[in-house]
């Protein structure tokens, strides 16, 4: 079975290649090994290559089969071996083979398996071809290969390199057997060749525990491959697997307990050592070790002795162990009978907060999961263990005093306490129900008189405490009580009769949040508006949360924003303006009457206040009232997510006003708009809903009904809505319209049939006129109707009927439209077609629309040709497989499209000609003319579809009269290459590099920019050796542009050889330069780099400033043409900043006179982390020791004179004037959209400034005459010094040359010259 190479292969094998002539012998070997396979593969093949990965397998194999039996000896003596290998392999042996009857395999004595020897570089290529290989081809040959590489382990052990290949090698090959044939034994094959599998098995278990770190990697990483291949079922290694790792760690645990302590800690670390790298190779693999084995793994772990290191290994595996598994491995959840246990050992054994400070965090991880699965298998229990677990995690860890680094585990602990363990995953419904009826009655849901409180109850309270009595732990404390705020989100209900608490099915109740909760929340809120407060952000985190979880009612109730004056005109104080922010952000599923009610009116005073404050004169309340009132409706949208009283909050005077707004509020436009459309939207997510209607009741007091009922109100009032927002739309400018026609696109699809059509006549019958009218918009930035009414049908589509949706087709597609004057019409009327044709309406006469736009394409106007473009992709996308003849139609547009003046056209063309290959490759049948004898009766056949089809078809463009057309289909070639390199023979792919090479010689420039284009593309995309073949004719052809400066040809030349040389190195490019005097470009090229390499490691270089991206490949390949010479240039001396190391600690401020309270809450408004005493800090009268002061202490601040100070009016980079520095310096530079940098131009007009600029008198307090100007006096540079007459520079013009008459003989403002045309005063005698 032949398989063509992959690229990876491929480019593993080129680097593989190049360093044959190294001069280190463990690289040259497997390079010259390869060089000579490859040679003989050719002969053999009668082929240049590539080869496929079964042919490198058989002759590398042949290799190894013959070096092996080279190497062993025929008269093999074992004991002798043994002697030889008594300390290396006599423990190996004894470990493979364990309890196993297995005859040992003849040792290979190799002579010398290190550096340069045959079998380890065999061993290397093998490597790296067998991952290639085909499994069937690997399963056809295990037998032989293992008999090869089984024997080589023993010799191997001394020679790192060669035991990671074998290890590569066994582990490609055990993923390459099927499962069924370690299942059972059927068949003589599979039992000879089992034995040979569970050996190579064994020896990967044992290097597990190497010492060698990358030999122990190569290992782990082998097993975890093979445990984890198998999806659904255990591997059938799995078990036995499971076995080595117990009988390990129990081998381990009793070595530990017989070794002497007296002997010292070398061992001790080297024992635990050991354990720690089983942990680390389980932990690859721990996923699929199975829930039912998972106990006996558990008790073992938790049995090992705390050693340095170990522990924390130990707790993080817990951690994982305990984790619920990957959704890629579908594992049946087993019940754990001694998690109890685990948690009960955990708890009995925390790691000291003293010396063993660094575990805590994987302690408590392991304790989260412990929790978390507890919370799963057996809620009962878990609320058995909570009460201790809580103590030791909140009171022993969280508020223990801590270094100063303990942010790490602070942080964890409250983790664990919040969001990661008890407060989201350990809080049950039944938990809440007990803590909400001993919060209001006293008593337990069932109806016993209170006794002790529940658990929830003593842990909300020693949180509340934990604020008065630790301030210092307020950032740690703040997010468990956000955690606790979003569990305790369900709506209850206390009954009347017997006063018990029950969840509200009806979902209409108040939350636990509020009834537990919003005492503590009130409290905490106030502490933001102490001065100093540190912990801002996470005290809105937790008001954000009750807001969402309580509502933005029941928060308000007890958090007043106090916004507005009282009678007396004083604000209440504190101030929660910035409340209005986290109600923007958190409100959904709430009271929409609560919005209409409350803030309407509130927006309403607000913005009477506004216009007084107008009126008075003071413009800066005024605009704090603006603030106010776009902040209120900002939180508009919030409370039209999903709202619980849609149709009592949407009244009659409430939409009156909102249609007022929209007319004539265009600040507060986006907020009423965004609205608008949640009210639909949300509502219709409601609808389509799967979950069940009591769960959804629960949830949001809504289910599938209401929402219903809500979307048949929103009915009614679409046509009024919607007639409405059209005449917004028509009213705003162009550019801002896009937020209202999304809007009025979701409006429209909720409009009843009728009211469409009714809607849709409308727009076309104002269409029509408008395109009869040869009048023009009247006002600023006012769009012409037509251009409105093709906007309005563009969002119509989606919701036309069919009828409406052909009619509209039919009347676009006609000359009236795509031949417009109007440039604009033309690219809204293409825009519309396709929005059409996306929609499915026009699918049955595309043949017909491919004709209609061909008729049309002379009069294309300006700016429509990117939608045009896209029109065709979107046409090609809906042609089925028998139409596939109408793409050599289009396929010439196409192909000019690359070649388009603006970018987004050219993008629209590239990605036209990529999808007509996508398509082609689909499959299907294509029409194609084939020339005969008599040209004007060509024949017609048909051809199966495909990529390389479709290739021949661009290529055709190659042979057309136009520069422009080959430019154009080169282009194209280039963009099909790198899109489809996979898809096309090596044949074709390099008769078309050969073909599209000789444009390099082409006269045009505008052929060489593209080819040279083609060829960087090749160079990147394409592997090493696809390339090799045609280095002869690529080199010397772009040799011929590298002194050519026009059009940055050399620039883009020496940036292709830079790429070209680092894939295939200097010594293979330089082969092929030539003789020419070009060739020393390439020599130059490698100096540079060199010079470069050295300055790096001489640490002379900064660092290098990272690729920009377009984001597209292909651009980033094609225009991306950042020369590596930037990095060879002169370095740039950064500025090294000594970094201050902060000493870590926590400090109160103490600013009053009265004594600190330590115990209040206040003392959290002083906490900060830097030293309050710290120099750095400004001190009173800092600046004021820079001046000078009299003898009566009055300071004397000199005013700086301009002139002597010329650094005073020149802005310097560090000052702040950098930007402007770029934009008007001369040598200023900035990127555009795609990353190319920019130079900014010294024009005229900057030249002038910078004169008058420097010509400006600054000190205005001087009134300085005017100095005469002297009079310039024609040739004076010709006037000799120290004789008469004129004299003459060298290289210089005559004296007589260049004087012009009219400069000699025109006068100043009517003035008779001074100076006759021989230079002499008019009237002088001399």
């Amino acid at each position: 079975m032949s398989v063509v190479a992959s690229p990876t292969l491929l480019t593993a094998l080129s680097n593989v290649r190049r360093l044959s002539s190294s001069t280190l012998i463990h690289q040259a070997k497997p390079a010259q090994l390869l060089q000579a396979i490859e040679s003989a593969l050719s002969t053999q093949l009668v082929t240049s290559g590539p080869f496929s990965p079964t042919a490198y397998f058989a002759s590398l194999q042949q290799c190894l089969e013959r070096a092996c039996a080279e190497d062993i000896p025929s008269s093999h003596n074992p004991s002798s071996g043994d002697n030889l290998h008594e300390r290396s392999s006599r423990p190996l042996r004894r470990d493979i083979e364990g309890d196993e009857e297995i005859d040992d395999e003849e040792l290979a004595e190799t002579e010398n398996m290190g550096q340069g020897a045959l079998i380890p570089s065999t061993l290397y290529l093998l490597a790296i071809v067998l991952p290639e290989t085909p499994n069937q081809v690997i399963y056809a040959h295990t037998s032989q290969l293992l008999d090869c590489l089984l024997p080589l382990f023993e010799t191997a052990m001394e020679h790192p390199p060669a035991l990671r290949s074998l290890v590569q090698m066994v582990t490609t090959v055990l993923l390459a057997i099927p499962t069924n044939v370690l299942d059972n034994s059927e068949g003589r094959k599979e039992v000879e060749v089992i034995p040979h599998l569970r050996k190579a098995w064994n020896y990967l278990l044992i290097l597990n525990l190497d010492g060698r770190p990358k030999v122990r990697h190569v290992a782990q990483e082998g097993i975890r491959k093979v445990l984890t291949s198998t999806s659904g079922k255990a591997h059938p290694f799995l078990s036995r697997t499971r076995d080595w790792v117990m009988k390990t760690l129990k081998v381990e645990m009793e070595m530990m307990g017989k070794r002497d302590k007296k002997k010292g800690t070398d061992k001790e670390e080297e024992e635990g050592k050991r354990i720690i790298w089983l942990i680390q190779g389980l932990r690859g693999w721990v996923v699929v070790w199975g829930d039912e084995h998972l106990s006996s793994l558990c008790e073992v772990l938790l049995s090992l002795p705390p050693l340095p290191h170990l522990t924390q290994q130990i707790y993080s595996l817990l951690s994982l162990l305990l984790s619920a598994p990957p959704t890629n491995i579908s594992v049946k959840p087993h019940v754990l009978t001694n998690l109890p246990t685990v948690l009960d050992s955990l708890l009995a054994s925390p790691p000291s907060l003293t010396s063993n400070y660094s575990d805590i965090p994987a302690y408590l991880s392991a304790i989260s999961s412990t929790l978390i699965k507890l919370s799963y298998q057996d809620p009962q229990t878990l609320q058995t263990k909570l009460s201790k677990t809580f103590t030791l995690l909140f009171s022993t860890i969280l508020l223990a005093p801590s270094p100063a680094n303990a942010q790490a585990v602070l942080e964890a602990a409250s983790d664990v306490l919040g969001a990661q363990g008890i407060a989201r995953y350990c809080v049950s419904d039944d938990m809440i129900l007990q803590a909400v009826s001993y919060h209001q009655n006293g008593v337990s849901t069932d109806g016993r008189q209170k006794q002790r409180p529940p658990f929830l109850s003593k842990f909300i309270s020693s949180i509340s405490e934990a604020f008065d009595t630790h301030a210092l732990r307020i950032p740690y404390l703040l997010p468990i009580l956000t955690a606790l705020v979003a569990r305790l989100r369900i709506r209850v209900l206390s009954s009347e009769e017997d006063g018990l608490v029950k969840v509200d099915e009806s979902g209409r109740g108040n939350t636990a949040a509020e009834i537990l909760m919003m005492d503590i929340i009130a409290g905490i809120a106030d502490l933001r508006t102490q001065r100093g407060f540190m912990h801002k952000d996470q005290v809105d985190e937790l008001v954000g949360m009750a807001i969402e979880v309580i509502g933005v009612e029941g928060v308000l109730q007890r958090l007043p924003l106090n916004i507005e004056p009282d009678e007396n005109g004083n604000t209440p104080q504190p101030g929660r303006a910035h409340l209005l922010p986290g109600i923007r952000l958190r409100t959904t599923n709430d009271s929409l009457l609560f919005f209409v009610t409350h803030f309407r009116p509130l927006s309403e005073r607000a913005f009477g206040r506004k216009i007084t404050a107008q009126e008075s004169g003071k413009p800066a309340e005024a605009k704090i009232w603006e603030v106010i009132v776009g902040q209120i409706w900002d939180c508009f949208p919030g409370f039209c997510d999903m709202p619980r009283d849609l149709q009592k909050g949407l009244t009659s005077p409430f939409l009156g006003l909102l249609t007022n707004l929209l007319y004539t509020q265009p600040t507060l436009l986006p907020s009423l708009l965004k609205g608008l459309s949640l009210l639909v939207t949300s509502t219709q997510r409601l609808v389509s809903s799967g979950t069940e209607k009591g769960e959804l009741k629960k949830r949001f007091g809504l289910d599938q009904d209401d929402a219903k009922s809500n979307l048949e109100f929103l009915k009614g009032l679409a046509k009024d809505m919607v007639a409405v927002l059209l005449n917004v739309f028509s009213k705003m400018p162009r550019d801002t319209r896009g937020m209202v026609g999304d809007v009025v696109g979701v409006w429209t699809g909720i409009m009843s049939e009728k009211d469409m059509i009714e809607t849709y006549n409308t727009v076309t019958s104002h269409l029509s006129s408008a395109l009869s009218s040869t009048s023009t918009p009247v006002g600023t930035g006012a769009s012409p109707i037509s251009h409105t009414m093709l906007d309005l049908l563009i969002i119509f589509v989606p919701t036309l009927p069919a009828v409406q949706a052909t009619a509209l087709f039919k009347a676009t597609a006609t000359p009236t439209v795509l031949e417009n004057p109007d440039a604009t019409v033309q690219k809204k009327g293409y825009r519309l077609l396709k929005r059409l044709i996306e929609a499915g309406h026009g699918k049955e006469d595309l043949e017909g629309l491919v004709k209609k736009l061909n008729d049309v394409v002379g009069n294309v106007g300006p700016g429509a040709q990117r939608d045009r473009l896209q029109l065709l992709s979107a046409l090609v996308e809906a042609l089925p497989k028998d139409s596939l003849h109408l793409i050599p139609e289009l396929l010439s547009e196409a192909v000019l499209g690359t070649k388009e003046l603006n970018e987004k056209a050219r993008d629209a063309g590239f990605d036209l000609v990529v999808l007509m290959g996508h398509k082609m490759a689909e499959g299907g049948s294509v029409k194609r003319t084939v020339p005969t004898e008599d040209e004007e009766m060509d024949e017609e056949e048909t051809v199966e579809a495909n990529v390389e089809e479709y290739i021949t078809m661009v290529g055709a463009g190659l042979t057309g009269t136009t520069p422009h057309m080959i430019s154009a289909s080169i282009n194209a070639l280039s963009r099909l290459i790198f899109e489809f390199k996979e898809d096309i023979s090596p044949s074709l792919l390099s008769e078309l590099i050969s073909t599209l090479i000789l444009f390099l010689d082409s006269k045009s420039r505008e052929i060489v920019k593209s080819a040279l284009g083609f060829t960087k593309v090749i160079i990147v995309a394409l592997p090493p050796s696809t390339l090799e073949p045609h280095l002869s004719t690529l080199v010397p052809g772009l040799l011929g542009w590298v002194h050519d400066h026009k059009n940055h040809m050399k620039t883009k030349t020496v940036h292709i050889f830079e790429r070209m040389i680092r894939r295939f190195g200097f010594d293979e490019v330089y082969r092929h330069a030539g003789e020419g005097d070009e060739k020393k470009v390439l020599t130059a090229i490698k100096k540079k780099k060199d010079r470069a390499k050295r300055r790096k490691f001489a640490g002379e270089e900064d660092q290098t400033q990272p690729r920009t991206s377009t984001g597209n490949a292909f651009d980033d390949i094609l225009y991306n043409s950042d020369s590596d010479a930037s990095s060879v240039s002169e370095p740039i001396q950064s500025q090294t900043r000594k970094v201050n190391k902060k000493v870590q600690g926590t400090f109160i401020r103490d600013e009053g006179d009265e004594p600190m309270d330590l115990l209040s809450r206040s003392v959290a408004g002083g906490i900060s982390t830097t030293n309050p005493k710290s120099t750095s800090k400004r001190q009173p009268g800092q600046e004021a020791s820079h001046f000078q002061t009299d003898k009566s202490g009055r300071l004397i601040v000199k005013e700086s004179d301009s002139d002597s100070d010329p650094d005073s009016t020149v802005l310097k980079a560090n000052d702040g004037g950098a930007f402007l520095a770029s934009q008007t310096s001369a040598h200023g530079a900035i990127r555009n959209s795609r990353g190319d940098l920019k130079f900014a131009r010294h024009t005229k007009r900057q030249r002038e400034q910078e004169r008058r600029e420097d010509a400006m008198d600054v000190d205005e307090g001087v009134d300085r005459k005017r100095e005469k100007k002297q009079v310039g006096r024609l040739g004076e540079e010709f006037r000799a010094k120290r004789a008469g007459g004129d004299i003459k520079k060298q290289n210089g013009p005559s004296p007589y040359a260049y004087v012009s008459i009219d400069h000699a003989a025109r006068g100043k403002k009517g003035k008779k010259d001074r100076m006759s045309l021989t230079n002499k005063k008019r009237g002088s005698k001399v």
